[in-house]
């Protein structure tokens, strides 16, 4: 991150010269003409942050330009000059308030779009002639149906349609050939399941008197997770408070009913109770009380990289002994059978929300944060969305087994 400024300084320095990333955060309201100079090696923009809501005719001039991000920018519609950038391929556009998105604004090599956070009604149908389209991010807009093109997408694996307007699953969804991780809680066609498990939790819930905050254990996307006492002398336990109404997957609430449907199981990650919110704070804080996991474990990889798009990120020379890899991939599997004797998907099956022992292979899957509920949808279709799933699975085996010795 830097300022126009100390851009415009170090352009005439000559100490950017064939830079190919750079981030700009400088409240900006016009996109700044100096960064032109870049238009031959820049692979790599981040403008997010700023007071933008247009993009210039030229910007096809970054003749490299892979990744574009604009979020948190008052855009309400998706600039049509992206859809001429040749190499263009991952689009970041979330948090604007974008309602409009044209057939000519999507890249040709699209691989990975952001929407998320916005006021989107409709796609345009181009959007299922994207052939190497892998990842699709749609939260929290107002879909209440998808392109038909997008049925066949090839390479599309992971969804993201919670909190929109569906009242009935889009029939896309089950004839994507490749989708492995899908969100779509908040919609709708969940929405009354989520209140119900809500509402009977409600009088359960924990008083934030209950506990003493203590230090910080991790954060995520979502929210930041504390270990916490009980000021009865009970054990200590984790409590996860959520940084926003919305994420990339959906919401708390949707978060928050998920887990308390799904129940305790030895090897899923799942909360004990919601703390009831402080109703004289200045701010509703939301949050729920885990429990406190055993020292030890670690997540099994990193998250997907720009690179990857929907494959985790393994360390370097990672190799796990068959016996340990053996007993983490059962105690996976156990938990998800677990989910789906629930009704549910986890919706984001990875190796970087599994914790594990490395030396024993113990496991346990966590972050619901995708889940969705399936109650309310026909047999049929909850049988196929969970098979679906599988397809997570045995990404994730695959990736241990080749990984094994």
């Amino acid at each position: 991150m830097q300022s126009l400024q100390a851009l415009q300084e170090q352009l005439h320095s000559g100490a950017l010269r064939g830079a190919r990333q750079i981030t700009l955060t400088a409240d900006l309201r016009e996109f700044p003409r100096e960064l032109f100079a870049l238009a031959d090696t820049l692979e790599m923009l981040d403008l997010s942050g700023n007071q933008l809501s247009s993009l210039p005719d030229d910007l096809t001039r970054f003749s490299q330009l892979r990744v574009l991000f604009a979020s948190n920018n008052p855009f309400t519609e998706l600039p049509r000059v992206l859809g001429r950038m040749p190499r263009l391929e991952m689009v970041g556009f979330k948090a604007c308030q974008i309602r409009t998105v044209t057939a000519d604004s999507l890249p040709p090599q699209l691989r990975w779009l952001i929407l998320t956070d916005n006021q989107i009604t409709e796609l345009p149908d181009t959007l299922g002639e994207r052939p190497r389209l892998q990842k699709l991010m749609l939260a929290c807009n107002q879909l209440q149906s998808l392109p038909s093109g997008l049925a066949h997408s090839p390479r599309l694996e992971l969804l993201r349609l919670a909190g929109n307007r569906f009242a009935a699953l889009p029939p896309e969804v089950l004839a994507m050939p490749a989708l492995a991780w899908l969100a779509m809680a908040g919609n709708p066609m969940t929405l009354h399941s989520e209140q119900q498990v809500l509402q009977a939790n409600a009088a359960a819930a924990w008083r934030g008197d209950d506990l003493q905050r203590q230090e910080l254990l991790g954060q995520g996307a979502s929210g930041h997770i504390y270990r916490a006492s009980a000021v009865d002398g009970g054990p200590d336990v984790a409590l996860k408070v959520f940084k926003a109404g919305q994420t990339s997957d959906g919401t708390p609430q949707s978060e928050m009913a998920a887990g308390l449907a799904a129940g305790q199981h030895p090897h899923l990650l799942t909360p004990l109770a919601i703390l009831q919110a402080d109703v004289h704070a200045s701010s509703q804080e939301l949050a729920m009380v885990l429990p406190l996991l055993p020292p030890g474990l670690q997540p099994l990889a990193g998250p997907p990289s720009l690179a990857s798009c929907t494959r985790d990120v393994y360390a370097d020379g990672a190799r796990f002994s068959a016996a340990a890899a053996q007993r983490m991939l059962a105690q996976v599997r156990s938990a998800v059978a677990h989910l789906h004797g629930h009704g549910m998907l986890h919706g984001d099956l990875y190796a970087h929300n599994i914790l594990w022992n490395p030396a024993t292979g113990d496991a346990v899957l966590s972050d619901l944060g995708a889940a969705s509920m399936l109650g309310e949808l026909p047999a049929a279709q909850r049988l196929q969305l969970q098979q679906m799933e599988l397809r997570a699975l045995q990404h994730l085996e695959a990736e241990v087994q080749a990984r094994t010795h």
